[in-house]
């Protein structure tokens, strides 16, 4: 019988592929501990935020996921998410803060036209005009409402969105009209207007006349300054907080922020300065902010801190946006205010949220021409500064008289000047006497005379 030969394999070969087999091993250890360290982070990365439900910020169009993004999500509490918000959307949303300290960032946002979608209820100075689209809807609603109420529709839209050229017209235009003093209290700097963020309006009235005049909050008209907070509105330079947002009382400016914020605003007295600065203490780690306002709604507010290290920040919202519709704003400062709406279901709001709201406006930077007295301002008429000392009562439309007495002073027109009038028509850019006469400065000359 044949006996099989053997094959003989050297030693060093086989230690090779002994050597190979095992550094493969390896390799593929490490490529699967990888892609499973890739997987792992992937389900802990917040989602990028879907503007198509439209309840957040929009044109978000970038979601590069900062580190803080692979925080593990059982941190938050049962039924939040995190979605991922670039920082650049501070500057967005009906929640912005623009005055004379914070530069509107944005040139209009989400604007449609007005004539093409107002209701029949109020009138609309040009056929041009633009405003943000959540504003207009909310503006149908408030002004149908005050027809309801008043029977009238003698209401316009004078003013809405405004861009940073036109309020430099504006604002140029000004200065040569009254001076910069008197400007500055009635016309913000271009660039610093929050009409150039869409979300506001101004109003007037048609008189008997048929003639435009500023809406003065009186009469039937008071209903609008008290019942806009209803609508998400608010008058947003209130007489008594001139100091604050440094800009004189105007009765016929609204504002658009939203119901929630309108009433808590409205019903602790707060100007849009306080309650953004005020805000920022209620974050989501601390509990928030409980505004309930029994059946005109529930909402849970909270402020949201951007990353500064990063251009991204990650903000915990409701898993179930439908169940909880919320809201993100930024604030044009530092950070996002997110809104959520709680009125059917409570389960969202965190146990340690809070209804109290406490507030020390003494950081808050006191406007230094608060007092200016506009028929006073030596400023603007030098010349005749000195027959305006006596206008104690300038409010009462009584200025330019030395005696006071009521008594104007009607002289011819070679050389003479008018020591009184009763008011200030800023539409004939006159002024008028009681008897209904105007006095206009026809020769630019800072001295007015009968027409």
């Amino acid at each position: 019988m044949r006996r099989k030969s053997k094959i003989s394999v050297p030693n060093g070969f086989l230690a090779a592929i002994v050597m190979l087999i095992f550094v493969l091993g390896i390799a593929t250890m490490l490529v699967s501990g990888h892609k499973l360290s890739e997987i792992t982070q992937n389900k802990n990365v917040a989602e990028p935020l879907n503007t198509s439900s439209g309840n957040t910020l929009e044109g978000i169009n970038s979601r590069a996921i900062s580190p803080n993004a692979f925080e593990e999500e059982s941190n938050l509490p049962n039924g939040y998410r995190f979605v991922s918000v670039l920082n650049e959307e501070i500057y967005k949303g009906s929640l912005v803060l623009v005055n004379y300290q914070h530069e509107s960032r944005i040139d209009g946002e989400n604007l449609v036209n007005i004539y093409e979608n107002i209701s029949s209820s109020v009138g609309v100075k040009e056929d041009n005009m633009m405003i943000n689209s959540v504003v207009l809807d909310n503006m149908n609603v408030f002004f149908d409402a005050f027809k309801e109420a008043k029977g009238k529709t003698s209401i316009l839209i004078s003013s809405s969105y405004r861009s940073k050229n036109d309020q430099q017209k504006i604002y140029d235009d000004s200065v040569k009209e009254t001076g910069k003093k008197s400007t500055a209290y009635y016309v913000a700097v271009p660039g610093f207007s929050e009409h150039q963020t869409g979300y506001c309006f101004d109003t007037a009235a048609i008189n008997k006349d048929n003639e435009m005049v500023e809406l003065d909050g009186e009469g039937d008209f008071s209903w609008l300054s008290e019942n806009c907070n209803d609508y998400g509105f608010i008058l947003r330079y209130p007489n008594d907080k001139t100091n604050i947002t440094g800009i004189g009382y105007e009765s016929w400016h609204f504002r658009y922020v939203g119901k929630a914020h309108s009433l808590f605003m409205t019903k602790h007295n707060l100007c849009l300065e306080e309650y953004i600065t005020g805000i920022q203490k209620y974050t989501f780690d601390n509990g928030g902010l409980l505004i309930d306002e029994g059946s005109k709604g529930k909402w849970f507010v909270y402020y949201v801190p951007k990353l500064v290290a990063f251009n991204n920040t990650e903000i915990p919202v409701p898993a179930d946006s439908e169940k909880f519709p919320y809201n993100v704003s930024g604030d044009n400062i530092g950070g996002f205010i997110v809104t959520v709406d709680v009125s059917k279901d409570s389960s969202a709001i965190p146990n340690n949220a809070t209804s109290e709201w406490s507030f020390d406006n003494s950081d808050l930077i006191i406007k230094d021409f608060v007092d200016y007295d506009p028929y006073n301002d030596t400023e603007r008429d030098s010349d005749r500064s000195g027959k305006k000392s006596n206008n104690d009562d300038w409010e009462n439309d009584s200025f330019w008289n030395d005696e006071d007495d009521g008594e104007s002073s009607d002289k011819d027109r070679n050389g003479s000047e008018l020591e009184y009038v009763d008011y200030y028509d800023d539409y004939d850019e006159n002024y008028k006497t009681d008897d209904g006469n105007d006095y206009s400065d026809n020769g630019d000359d800072g001295e007015y005379y009968e027409e």
